[in-house]
């Protein structure tokens, strides 16, 4: 059964929208590494999201585009993804060229190694 687009829109409470909240993110996040972006969260109290590309890709409507892709990617795995995590994806320049389905596959391994993370960081406080 297909799902319904509105069910996948990313809700304003869902986004960090400041440039405040995404310094923030930057500065005490952690950093996890796929090949289609680089990702930075901190634990929050709900989960927020946030998307970035780097400058390394010429024109913004390269740039727009790629993080069109890599937003639709979180939409997609987004049940997945561990609450209560600030996230900022920030999307390499092979974002906007590689096929989209392996754009999902590395946002699904990267909701596993949040999952992971956030379990390791609960055993140790």
């Amino acid at each position: 059964m297909p799902i319904s687009p509105a069910v996948l829109t990313l809700p304003r409470g869902e986004r960090l929208r400041r440039s405040a909240e995404f310094q923030a993110v930057f500065q005490q996040g952690s950093r996890l590494e796929r090949p289609s972006f680089v990702a930075l969260w901190r634990r929050a109290e709900t989960r927020r999201a946030g998307f970035a590309v780097s400058r390394q890709l010429r024109g913004a409507a390269k740039r727009n585009r790629a993080r069109r892709r890599v937003r639709e990617a979180y939409r997609q795995v987004r049940a997945q993804i561990v609450g209560n995590v600030e996230l900022v994806v920030v999307a390499r320049p092979i974002a906007a060229r590689r096929p989209f389905p392996e754009l999902v596959e590395d946002m699904r391994r990267l909701a596993e190694n949040l999952a992971r993370a956030a379990r390791a960081a609960e055993t140790d406080a």
